[in-house]
Parts: C-alpha cells; sequence; structure tokens
C-alpha cells in the first residue's frame, strides 16, 4: 500500500508542477493554457484518492484534508475560469491560481494542520 501511496504522491505533485508551469509560461502573455487546469484537475483527482487511502487507514489530520482540499480546489476553479476567460481574466483569478498551488504545496511539505 505504501508503494502505490509513494507513486500517488509523486503523480499529485508533478501534475501541481505542470499546473504551476503553464501559469508561469503564461505569466507574461496571460494567455491561460489547458495544460493548467488539466494539471489542477490532476492533482484534485490524485489528493482526494490519497486522502480516501489516508483516512480509511485510520489517519487523523481532517483539517491538512481539509486545507489542502480548499487550496486545491480554489486553483483548480481559477484554472477553468482563466481557460474560459481567456485573456480578458481578472487579476484575481489570474494570481490566485500560484498563490493556491504555493499554499498547498507549503501545506503539504510542512504538514499545517496535521
Amino acid at each position: 500500500m505504501s508503494t502505490l501511496a509513494g507513486i500517488l504522491v509523486v503523480l499529485h505533485i508533478l501534475c501541481w508542477a505542470v499546473a504551476f508551469g503553464c501559469w508561469f509560461a503564461a505569466m507574461r502573455s496571460h494567455e491561460p493554457n489547458k495544460g493548467m487546469a488539466h494539471g489542477a484537475s490532476g492533482a484534485v483527482v490524485f489528493g482526494l484518492i490519497l486522502m480516501i487511502l489516508g483516512i480509511a487507514q485510520g489517519a487523523d489530520g481532517h483539517m491538512f484534508y481539509g486545507l489542502k482540499l480548499l487550496f486545491a480546489i480554489i486553483a483548480m476553479a481559477c484554472s477553468w475560469i482563466a481557460v474560459s476567460r481567456g485573456r480578458e481574466t481578472n487579476a484575481l483569478v489570474w494570481y490566485l491560481i500560484p498563490v493556491s498551488i504555493v499554499a498547498n504545496i507549503v501545506i503539504g511539505v510542512f504538514h499545517i494542520g496535521a
């Protein structure tokens, strides 16, 4: 089970890297890439699977999972909004994407709320 969890964590981190990398590549032009939304969506899916596995194994830290899920959904929703609006995306939505991605990573690395 730990091997499966390790593989899912790697995929989760890679999805966040894709989402952040696509945002960073589009930062100057403000022309969002669909890879950003797909990466964020993949990270949410892998994160939910990891959360289910963790809770099924009796792990505490519901606040940890809740915070990560909150920021992941914010990043995913803002990414899809940015892709649908294109260059007309307002600044709040545009900059919430990297802020929520970084917040999610910081929570995961430092186990905030666990």
